[in-house]
């Protein structure tokens, strides 16, 4: 799939780096999904996989991008972790998108996986922006809890996909979160822990999931 390379300015100046895919032949304006990893992780880890999957399958451009501190991302110290920055950056990822000429910017969608698999929770709930939300193995840390905004997350559609051995995150409280939150809400359970869905054949039980609740929601 056709990806080039694009940065963009935080509010507050920083530099965020990441790829911006396409579908090989399109026509007419195109969703955008903005992507990005959990916690420290780089964007080279397994999210190209994800972002090719949807590009292929689905008329949908796909920005995927790092955290600041990040990867190739800037700002110091490197690998700080401040959710709360991370989540602004969120709608700063939003705001390129939207500006891109090829991207519908009415119809943008977010997904993050681990710690931005929390992130995408608040962001949903305070981003009217966003028309669907993509949760995958949601992790929070000491006084962080994005599950707090899940109920106000509607009427933006929201899935969920959850391990059923995930010791990072324990599955009985990421099912918690799922039954705070309101409808429309979509579940996808998987066998294994937190790190399995990215490759092998749960990434090739996931992906399809994914592909069919942006269909639905997406490309409404």
């Amino acid at each position: 799939m056709p990806c080039r390379d694009v940065e963009f300015k935080t509010s507050d100046q920083l530099t965020l780096r990441g790829w911006f895919f396409t579908p090989s032949s399109f026509s007419g304006k195109l969703p955008c999904l903005v992507m990005a990893h959990g916690f420290a992780a780089h964007k080279e880890y397994s999210l190209a996989n994800f972002a090719e999957y949807f590009t292929s399958n689905l008329p949908v451009a796909v920005l995927v991008y790092d955290h600041r501190c990040l990867g190739a991302s800037d700002g110091e110290p490197r690998r700080e972790i401040i959710p709360f920055l991370q989540i602004s950056d969120y709608s700063e990822a939003i705001t390129f998108a939207q500006l891109q000429p090829e991207i519908d910017a009415g119809n943008i969608a977010i997904w993050g996986s681990s710690y931005s698999g929390g992130h995408v929770l608040t962001v949903g709930a305070v981003d009217r922006r966003v028309k669907a939300v993509i949760s995958q193995v949601l992790e929070a840390f000491r006084a962080y809890e994005p599950s707090a905004f899940v109920e106000r997350i509607c009427p933006t559609p929201l899935l969920m996909v959850v391990m059923d051995n995930d010791v990072v995150t324990p599955t009985d409280l990421a099912l918690g979160a799922f039954a705070r939150a309101k409808e429309p809400k979509q579940l996808h359970m998987l066998p294994g822990g937190h790190f399995d869905p990215y490759d092998g054949h749960l990434f090739d039980e996931n992906a399809p999931v994914q592909v069919k609740f942006l269909k639905d929601h997406l490309l409404k």
